[in-house]
């Protein structure tokens, strides 16, 4: 069972706490003090979390040698192995955290999920958003706006 589900995830949000859920998240479950450390330092003009279409997340991470971040096959497997089982007995899965800080949108934590959700059939899922850029905002506006 995991502490940081999507449930406490949108209670943070309405509380208006999801930027400390978020880094939280990052040190602990989420095993990622580096970004953490990067949305504690960087400027953003927005954050949110939102449901959205899993087809228009793009991923810099895996075991392909396209990848900016790469893992080993039998690594990557396992761990989306373990996400896809979490899947099949109804655990709450945290949100996945996608980022402009480094040019486009792309999903910065939650690489293994976003594989597992869609290996189990999800088409959208929810969505951390950390925003730079007003352009990057409007284009995920308008692709919310549309589901």
């Amino acid at each position: 069972m995991f502490k940081f589900t999507l449930e406490s995830a949108l209670k943070a949000k309405k509380q208006g706490k999801l930027h400390p859920w978020v880094l939280n998240y990052l040190k602990s479950e989420g095993n990622n003090k580096k970004l953490a450390k990067v949305l504690k330092e960087e400027k953003y003009i927005w954050l949110d979390l939102f449901e959205y279409p899993l087809d228009k997340l793009k991923r810099v991470m895996g075991f392909e040698s396209i990848m900016k971040f790469r893992e080993p096959r039998d690594k990557w497997e396992k761990r989306i192995k373990h996400f896809t089982k979490c899947i099949t007995n109804n655990e709450s899965l945290s949100p996945i955290i996608a980022t402009d800080f480094w040019g486009e949108i792309h999903i910065s934590d939650g690489t293994h999920r976003f594989e597992a959700l869609k290996t189990t059939g999800f088409k959208n899922y929810w969505t951390i958003f950390y925003i730079k850029k007003e352009k990057h905002k409007q284009k995920i506006l308008k692709i919310i706006s549309q589901i």
